[in-house]
């Protein structure tokens, strides 16, 4: 048997030995499961899966098959951790219900009441919206609306971002009126709860829902691949194999979509949550209450009833509950929710009136496997003894009439590389409010397009006939798009029509912002910045640019990462006055260095905002934002030039520990005369602060600019060129 179907079955005796607390008794058709499970593997070409049934509240099944990553030989067994992806969203409802159940929010609070900042497209939307509305797929926002936030991984975007860039996505119905899926507001969702129970999402899931639940394998936020081990890759099939794609690195990132896709769990944690579900201990209903439990699968939003499912299961409701959809098959009551991400597919189907249900996690490319699989199962409970098999299920996805309103994916064979020359008059920047920067520039003879924050979203453009499309760089962006310029905007939509709806590439609207950027260069034709931390590697960061805490309120265009890079000068500098500090007990601590250009045009389009007032109280409470362009906001600044920089100083104790920041009177791009070096507002002490800050880096060759005590720039300046690379 080769690698990539190599089978790992878990006996029953096995499976008590590690689950004492989950008992398996033997009453499943187990044949009838490992035959469909077998037929699937081989039918689908599957790298793993995990399966688990449970009836009248006993797993009577368990059954895993495959290995972690094709051809490593380490099968997949029961606690292997899967991206359950959608499965997440139940959880994330769980978390709130929690919140609610313990008085610290309520379904029908107005979102704003908790996130301030929060906005939709239309303003009465914005303040109507209530916590419920934010679970159940109803808001106007058209499917899959701004999930190119989200995916594909890994991308700057944070969930400041998204709270930031709903606001700019326009709704495709009404408010309440229609359904629609969406990830977005599960995001805000995630950060509703943080805000009212007080700590961070992946914290709040860790504390109500993972520990009282004793879901041990669960993991949500960063962790290390190895220490926790047993971790199934994704896969897709290529080339006659399976092949991983967008493996987890030793450190597994935070990733800002968890609340609406992004916890892993092993079957036995999934069995344990469904069982939470079907047949709760005393001990569990303590963790939830029976009326937050009703709640969850009440249905909320209506949702299209599919041919296929009325043939098949003779479903006459089909609708969204909190997390969960509810739907009758064969007259039984059925709440279930699917998972799906590049190479993890998963589902989970219960029927609570039977307490009874299952789980299923694959790692590869199974779509169509997920779904055979769940008529098999789901058919045992609603209609025994009359449902078909794997291959019978197969065979009438197979037969199904293609719909005359579905379109064809065009023939792009003819493609060839578009030339700068042909494109010349379209080259250039452009910026969609949501999605943020793009480049359309020559590159080494071809023509590249390429997205700030996105970095997967990088590819060649290629002209087919009159049109030009973006052939992706990376093969698991599997979703060509068109490019359709229109004098100084440019539309895109999806090449194949039938491609995730997450490629929500209609929803972006880009207007050209400015040429194609010419950077300043060394003699190698590299921008010669440098990071300051290879100078001084434990030099104290603080970018707020790269996060939320700025006044801006979201991370800024160009800012990738928190990093501080500056010409080699400046930074040579910069390292000789934190050298001279430290003999002082002195150090430095920075906000920011070299700053894009998009990140200037970033600012001024926010100052130009009127209607954003968020953060008014903490940065200008004293001026009108109007008065925030020209001497505060400028459109061109030194900072884009690499040699200027913003900073405090922090003491430190005698061992250069302990370090705390010294009071400068402000904080950091405080918009107010009081930020002025020489203001006469501020105390004594605070003027000396500022005066030690001043001749420090006075001494090394930086002057300051007289309204912010803050900013400095060397003189002379190296280079007067402006530069737009980003800080990656």
């Amino acid at each position: 048997m080769s690698a990539s179907v190599q089978r790992y079955w878990i006996p029953i005796v096995v499976w008590l030995a590690f689950c004492a607390c989950m008992p398996v008794h033997a009453a499943a058709p187990s044949a009838v499961f490992d035959a469909a499970i077998d037929d699937a593997v081989a039918r689908y070409h599957l790298p793993g899966i995990a399966v688990g049934v449970i009836e009248n509240g006993n797993v009577v099944y368990v059954r895993t098959v495959g290995e972690l990553v094709a051809g490593s030989g380490a099968p997949i067994t029961p606690d292997s951790l899967f991206k359950i992806a959608s499965n997440s969203k139940a959880m994330t409802s769980s978390v709130l219900a929690r919140l609610v159940d313990a008085g610290k929010l309520k379904w029908d609070d107005p979102v704003v009441k908790h996130l301030p900042q929060f906005r939709m497209h239309d303003p009465w939307v914005t303040q109507n919206m209530q916590v419920r509305d934010l679970l159940v797929h109803n808001s106007g926002l058209p499917q899959g609306g701004g999930d190119l936030m989200l995916w594909p991984e890994p991308n700057a975007f944070t969930r400041a971002d998204i709270i930031h860039g709903l606001g700019y996505i326009k709704p495709a119905y009404g408010f309440r009126s229609g359904y629609a899926y969406d990830n977005l507001l599960y995001v805000v969702a995630g950060e509703v709860a943080a805000a009212a129970g007080g700590a961070s999402y992946e914290e709040l899931v860790r504390r109500e829902l993972f520990q009282p639940l004793g879901l041990s394998r669960c993991r949500v936020g960063a962790f290390d691949r190895n220490q926790v081990g047993n971790v199934a890759q994704p896969h897709m099939h290529k080339d006659g194999r399976n092949v991983v794609i967008r493996g987890d690195d030793a450190i597994v990132p935070a990733i800002t979509s968890a609340a609406a896709g992004g916890i892993r769990c092993s079957l036995g944690d999934m069995l344990t949550w469904a069982r939470n579900w079907l047949a709760p201990t005393e001990e569990q209903l303590s963790w939830l209450s029976p009326a937050q439990r009703r709640i969850a699968w009440t249905p909320v939003t209506p949702m299209p009833i599919a041919q296929r499912r009325r043939d098949w299961d003779r479903t006459h409701y089909y609708a969204y509950a909190l997390g969960w959809r509810v739907a009758d098959v064969d007259g039984t009551w059925t709440v279930s929710h699917t998972g799906t991400l590049m190479g993890m597919y998963s589902v989970m189907t219960l029927l609570p009136d039977k307490k009874s249900g299952f789980v299923v996690l694959m790692n590869g490319e199974a779509d169509e496997a997920r779904t055979v699989l769940n008529e098999v199962l789901v058919k045992h409970f609603t209609d025994p003894g009359h449902g078909g098999s794997v291959g019978d299920y197969a065979a009438r996805i197979a037969s199904e009439p293609r719909s005359t309103q579905a379109k064809q994916a065009p023939d792009t064979s003819a493609r060839k590389p578009a030339t700068a020359k042909a494109l010349s008059t379209e080259l250039g920047q452009y910026r969609d409010p949501w999605f943020g920067e793009v480049s359309i520039c020559a590159h080494d003879g071809d023509v590249r397009f390429s997205a700030a924050k996105s970095p997967l979203m990088t590819g060649q453009v290629m002209q087919v006939g009159r049109r030009y499309l973006v052939d992706w760089d990376d093969e698991s962006v599997d979703a060509e798009a068109w490019l359709d310029f229109a004098g100084p905007t440019i539309r895109m939509s999806k090449v194949d029509p039938a491609a995730d709806f997450s490629f929500d590439y209609e929803d972006l609207a880009f207007e050209r912002i400015g040429d194609c950027a010419a950077a300043a260069s060394d003699d190698r034709g590299q921008p010669d910045l440098v990071d300051i931390a290879s100078l001084v590697p434990d030099i104290a960061l603080d970018i707020r640019y790269a996060g939320a805490n700025n006044f801006v309120g979201a991370s800024i265009d160009g800012y990738l990462v928190p990093k501080c890079y500056l010409l080699r000068p400046a930074a040579e500098a910069l390292q000789r006055v934190e050298s001279a500090l430290r003999g002082r007990n002195l150090r430095l601590k920075l906000f920011d260095c070299y700053r894009p250009a998009r990140a200037v045009r970033h600012f001024v389009r926010w100052a130009e905002d009127l209607a954003d007032q968020r953060t008014k109280p903490d940065y200008y409470p004293n001026l009108d934002k109007r008065a925030l362009l020209g001497d505060y906001i400028a459109p061109v600044s030194g900072h884009s030039r690499g040699a200027t920089v913003d900073l405090t100083l922090l003491r430190c104790d005698a061992g250069g520990g302990g370090c705390l920041p010294l009071d400068m009177g402000t904080d950091f791009d405080f918009f107010d005369v009081r930020a002025n070096t020489d203001s006469p507002q501020v105390t004594v002490v605070q003027r000396a602060n500022r005066e030690l800050l001043l001749a420090a880096m006075k001494q090394q060759g930086f002057r300051n600019y007289p309204y912010e005590w803050w900013h400095f720039t060397l003189d002379p300046e190296p280079s007067k060129a402006i530069l737009d690379v980003p800080v990656q």
